[in-house]
């Protein structure tokens, strides 16, 4: 019997020496198989390096930037967020799930500011991080906060143009004009072919009718010949400068590049309207309302243009839809009451 006792104790003691099994591997939550084919061959190769190291954080970042170029943005974020458990400190990986986070039908910008104020604070001159959240500041209309990301970037890097073209935007929204003007023309110092820049200034001198506005709508579709913003821009100018024939020219441009731009079609219908082209007129306002059902203005106008074409059941149906969409539609409302008097008469 004391045998025995001696025989349990001595067992026990074994066991209690022996190692226990190491803590140090963790769970891996986000196991793809590497054969599995509901996966794209790259996402498949990483998963095989995963399944091979899978404690490696940088693995999982490789494979959410794959997901995410696949627009598999759920996916992306469950690979950061894994890699992320795995190494805390990494701004990158921050900032990379702030992209995730703004990217797909439910963007999630309050998420993904956090993400980048974390990016910013593990490393103080990260300029992209930066330069993200001033944009969430921005069209959130925070504007000092965004000012105060873009003079931070401007100050570690002078030459880069992204935050004289922001700064101009913000000066721009809250109505200093002037300065906006200066912070545009400071982006094309330093890239001359910005676009958008260029676009900025046009439109700024299309608003006064300076035919400054024309030189840059001319500059821009140089950098950007298949551009419809600046073609109709140009359009736009033309018009407003009665030189209809050649605002026609443009517009019908901008149609064949944008099969959905609605605001060529209007305006051709307009300008084929003055000169009394009721029918043509009419076509582009049927092109028009089949791309944007709800626009009321374009109801009116075609509902002037069958008036004028002797269509008055016409133009009555178009001037009564004008004004379900839109109450306020004036001209719709003195076309029905036209129609009225017409439609009631002996």
């Amino acid at each position: 019997m004391l045998y025995c006792k001696t025989l349990c104790f001595s067992i026990l003691s074994l066991i209690l020496l022996m190692p226990l099994p190491s803590c140090k591997k963790k769970y891996n939550n986000r196991y793809i198989n590497e054969n599995d084919s509901l996966y794209s061959l790259d996402i498949r190769n990483i998963s095989k390096k995963i399944n091979e190291s899978p404690e490696n954080p940088e693995l999982y970042y490789r494979r959410a930037n794959t997901f995410y170029f696949e627009d598999n943005f759920n996916q992306a974020l469950l690979d950061i967020n894994y890699a992320l458990k795995l190494d805390s400190i990494n701004p990158l990986y921050y900032y990379k799930k702030s992209s995730y986070l703004m990217s797909g039908d439910t963007a999630d910008a309050t998420l993904a500011e956090k993400n980048l104020q974390k990016a910013i604070q593990l490393k103080p001159d990260f300029i992209d991080a930066m330069a993200d959240l001033a944009k969430i500041y921005l069209a959130k209309q925070r504007y000092d906060q965004s000012e105060a990301l873009y003079q931070r970037i401007n100050k570690i890097d002078p030459s880069n143009p992204i935050p004289y073209f922001y700064l101009g935007i913000i000066s721009k929204e809250i109505g200093d004009t002037t300065k906006a003007i200066q912070l545009f023309e400071k982006v094309l110092i330093y890239d001359d072919k910005h676009y958008d820049a260029v676009m900025q200034l046009g439109n700024i001198y299309a608003n006064w009718h300076d035919k400054k506005a024309l030189d840059l709508f001319s500059k821009a579709l140089k950098i950007n010949p298949y551009s419809d913003e600046a073609q109709y821009a140009i359009g736009l100018f033309l018009q407003k400068d009665y030189k209809y024939k050649d605002a026609v020219k443009y517009y019908e441009s901008v149609a064949k590049l944008n099969p959905a731009h609605i605001f060529c079609r209007y305006n051709l219908a307009y300008i084929h309207g003055l000169f009394e082209n009721y029918k043509k007129a009419i076509e582009y306002l049927d092109q028009a309302i089949d791309l944007a059902p709800d626009y009321a203005e374009a109801y009116t106008l075609r509902g002037t243009m069958k008036e004028k074409s002797n269509n008055s059941t016409g133009a009555y149906n178009d001037f009564k839809m004008a004004l379900q969409l839109d109450p306020k539609q004036k001209l719709a409302e003195e076309g029905l009451s036209r129609i009225n008097i017409t439609i009631s008469m002996p």
